[in-house]
């Protein structure tokens, strides 16, 4: 592909499918895949700051700037799309694996690893900041377009993730 910028600049113009599919790719202007990533990371910064978590903050950058990197390739694959789902995590890979190779960079596949396996706390942190992020996005938007119900489902999916840190869905 390009260089390692180039390959990058595909997440600034991706927007996130979940948000297309509910409101249309031209409603208005969407979140991109590179926005979401920015705002996982301030919101996790917030929330290890406000609690004063005991965990590895470099690792749980890292992790939260690598999680989206396998869209890269395949792009973002909604939870509805039952037929891509099932291949997800395996297209995802491919490309996290040909970007970490050709950059010969091998902490990004490392680390886009260990979060999706969830078995770490630094995982686990990350994972529920991703989920978070999307529902205060889906708050967002359901505002904007007076479509609570948007708000609810994304709330509904993610909450099982966010226990003990509901308060931060307001912020």
């Amino acid at each position: 592909m390009g260089s390692f910028y180039d390959e990058l600049f595909v997440l600034k113009n991706l927007v996130r499918t979940g948000w297309t599919i509910r409101f249309g790719e031209n409603s208005f202007r969407l979140e991109s895949d590179a926005e979401h990533v920015f705002s996982c990371a301030m919101l996790a910064l917030k929330i290890i700051h406000d609690e004063k978590l005991e965990i590895n903050v470099e690792k749980v950058l890292k992790m939260i700037l690598y999680h989206e990197i396998g869209e890269i390739d395949v792009g973002d694959i909604p939870v509805i799309d039952t037929e891509r789902r099932k291949n997800k995590y395996e297209l995802e890979r491919r490309g996290v694996e040909r970007i970490a190779k050709e950059n010969n960079f091998d902490e990004i596949l490392r680390l886009w690893e260990e979060f999706e396996e969830n078995a770490t706390q630094e995982a686990k942190f990350c994972k529920m900041i991703d989920k978070m992020d999307t529902v205060i996005q889906a708050k967002k938007y359901a505002i904007q377009t007076n479509r609570p119900e948007v708000f609810e489902e994304f709330k509904e999916n993610a909450m099982p993730y966010i226990k003990g840190y509901e308060k931060y869905l307001d912020l």
